[in-house]
C-alpha cells in the first residue's frame, strides 16, 4: 500500500485509536470493568496481535514505523498528563493518618515479589527473548522484582474515588501503600538500567535528581503559584497567565524527571501534588476526562504495538505465564493481605486493599516500555508481563467486590450506592 504523507498519517492513526479504545472503553464499563481495562486491551489488539495477523500490510500502513516517534511523544504526555491529575486529588494529610499501616503493607507488597523474583529469574535462564544477553542474573532478578510488586497506582484510585472510599481506612491504607510501593520500585528500576547502561551518572541523576524534584515541588513551586491560586480564588476564574504558568512547570518537571532517567509519570504527578490546594487544583482538576478519553489511548496504543501474543503460543511459553501470573497473585496479593490483617484490618478490608494492590495495569506497561526501550527486556518477556497486567487488572474490580464491596455496599459505606 503506498505510504501516507506525514500529516495524513498521524490523522489517520489519530482516529483510529481514539476511535477502537472510546468503543472497547463503553465495552469494559458496560462489563463492570473500568474503562481504562478496555483500552489497555485495545491497544493490544492494534498491534501485531490482532490487528497485524489479520491484515499485517493494513496495520503497517496505519502505523508505519517512521510515524512512531510522534506517537510515542503522544503516549508521554498522556501518560504524564494523566498522573498529573492523580497529583491534584492526591491529599497527603489525608495519607499519613494511616501511615504506618501502609508502610507495612507497602513493604510486604515490595519484598515478597522481590524474594520471588530470585527463583524466577533462576528457572527462567534458558529462556530464549526473555532478557537482553548482557543482562546478569541480579539485573534479572531486581527487574522482575520490580515488576511483579508495581501496583496500578491511578487504577486503584479511580476504584477508590468511584465507590466513595477515598476517605475510608482501607480506601486511604491502599492508595498510601500504592504510592509508597511504586516509588521504590522505580528508584529500583532506575539502578537496574544504571548499571545495565554502565553508565554510573544515571544513578546520581536518578537519586539526586528525584530528590531537587521533591525539594522544587515541596517549598518552590507552591510559592511560585501563590500569586496565581489567589487570583483564582477572587476571580474564580482561570487565567491564561496561570494557565501558561502551570504548562510550563508541567513540561519542566516530566522533561527533567525523563533526563534524571525515571518516566513522565514521575514528573507529572510531583507537579500535580505541588499544586496549591482551592479553587486552582480544581480547575485543573476538571482537564481529567478530556486526559484519559483523549490522550491516555495513545499510550496503551504505543504498548499494544510491542506486544507479541504469538510468542506465547507455544507449551514452554504458555507454562511460562501460568508460573508468572500465580507468583504476581501469590507474592503481591497474598503479602498485602497478610500484612495488612497483621497491622489490624479487619478481614473485608485486608481483601480490598490486597485485591487492588495485585492490579499492575498502566504503571506495568509504563514500566515494561521502559525496559524495552533500553534495550533490557526481551520480547517474550515483555509480552508475558502485558498479559500478566491485563489479567491481574482485570481481576481488581471483581476480587474488591467479593472480598470488601459486599460488605461496603451493606453497611452504606460505598459512596451511597
Amino acid at each position: 500500500m503506498t505510504p501516507l504523507p506525514l500529516i495524513l498519517s498521524l490523522s489517520l492513526q489519530a482516529g483510529v485509536i481514539l476511535g477502537v479504545c472510546h468503543l472497547a472503553g463503553k465495552l469494559a464499563t458496560k462489563l463492570g470493568q473500568p474503562s481504562v481495562v478496555g483500552m489497555m486491551i485495545a491497544g493490544v489488539l492494534l498491534g501485531p496481535s490482532m490487528f497485524g495477523v489479520i491484515w499485517p500490510a493494513g496495520q503497517s500502513w496505519v502505523f508505519p514505523a517512521d510515524a512512531r516517534v510522534w506517537l510515542k511523544v503522544a503516549a508521554e504526555l498522556g501518560v504524564g498528563g494523566y498522573l498529573f491529575c492523580v497529583g491534584l486529588d492526591f491529599n497527603l494529610a489525608k495519607v499519613r493518618q494511616h501511615g504506618a499501616l501502609a508502610v507495612a503493607v507497602a513493604s510486604a507488597g515490595v519484598v515478597v515479589p522481590f524474594l520471588l523474583a530470585i527463583p524466577l529469574a533462576i528457572s527462567t535462564q534458558g529462556v530464549s527473548d526473555w532478557f537482553a544477553a548482557g543482562a546478569s542474573q541480579w539485573q534479572q532478578v531486581l527487574f522482575l522484582g520490580a515488576a511483579l510488586s508495581i501496583t496500578a497506582f491511578p487504577m486503584l484510585v479511580w476504584i477508590v474515588r468511584s465507590k466513595g472510599l477515598a476517605d475510608s481506612p482501607m480506601g486511604l491504607v491502599a492508595i498510601s501503600a500504592g504510592a509508597i510501593g511504586d516509588a521504590f520500585a522505580w528508584i529500583i528500576l532506575a539502578i537496574v538500567l544504571a548499571s545495565f547502561s554502565g553508565s554510573p551518572d544515571l544513578i546520581y541523576r536518578c537519586v539526586f535528581g528525584g530528590m531537587l524534584m521533591i525539594a522544587v515541588a515541596r517549598y518552590i513551586m507552591p510559592r511560585l503559584l501563590a500569586g496565581f491560586a489567589a487570583d483564582c480564588e477572587k476571580q474564580h476564574n482561570l487565567s491564561w497567565s496561570a494557565l501558561l504558568a502551570v504548562a510550563l512547570l508541567f513540561i519542566a518537571f516530566i522533561a527533567f524527571s525523563t533526563w534524571c532517567g525515571m518516566h513522565a509519570v514521575f514528573g507529572g504527578f510531583l507537579c500535580g501534588l505541588a499544586m496549591p490546594k482551592g479553587e486552582l487544583n480544581r480547575r485543573f482538576l476538571s482537564i481529567e476526562p478530556t486526559v484519559s478519553g483523549w490522550v491516555l489511548p495513545f499510550f496503551f496504543v504505543c504498548s499494544g504495538l510491542q506486544t507479541r501474543l504469538d510468542f506465547l503460543f507455544t507449551p514452554s511459553a504458555l507454562w511460562l505465564l501460568v508460573l508468572v501470573v500465580a507468583v504476581s497473585l501469590l507474592g503481591k496479593g497474598g503479602a498485602c493481605w497478610c500484612a495488612a490483617r497483621w497491622a489490624g484490618l479487619d478481614a473485608a478490608a485486608a481483601g480490598g486493599v490486597a485485591s487492588l494492590m495485585n492490579a499492575r495495569g498502566l504503571m506495568e506497561l509504563i514500566l515494561l516500555n521502559v525496559g524495552l526501550a533500553a534495550g533490557l527486556v526481551g520480547p517474550v518477556l515483555f509480552s508475558v508481563l502485558v498479559v500478566m497486567a491485563i489479567v491481574t487488572t482485570l481481576m481488581a474490580g471483581p476480587l474488591f467486590e467479593w472480598t470488601y464491596g459486599r460488605k461496603a455496599r451493606l453497611s452504606g459505606e460505598y459512596g451511597g450506592l
